[in-house]
């Protein structure tokens, strides 16, 4: 079950393999963002079925909690290190 603050990595469309938190979900749709081409302001709409969920982000519920100013340039940071976790691992 997906959630928000779940970070999920794309498993259909064009955008397939790339990571994403997410924003919010509602019944068959999830919003998502990456601090790059997607950003918090503007989240990309996503259907559950095309994601997978990698984990729970506990960085982005401490910087959410702790940090107003939780912005695009610490998404970007916080997946780039959730994207190195994962390819540490499959190594």
């Amino acid at each position: 079950m997906i959630n928000t603050g779940d970070i999920v990595i794309s498993i259909k469309g064009h955008d397939r393999g790339e990571y994403y938190l997410v924003l919010d979900c509602d019944k068959d749709f999830v919003y998502l963002a990456d601090g790059r081409l997607k950003l918090i302001e503007k989240p990309k709409k996503k259907n559950k079925k095309h994601v997978s969920r990698l984990g729970k982000s506990k960085e982005f519920i401490d910087m959410k909690d702790n940090d107003d100013n939780f912005n695009d340039v610490k998404l970007k940071y916080l997946l780039k290190n959730w994207r190195s976790k994962c390819l540490n691992q499959t190594l």
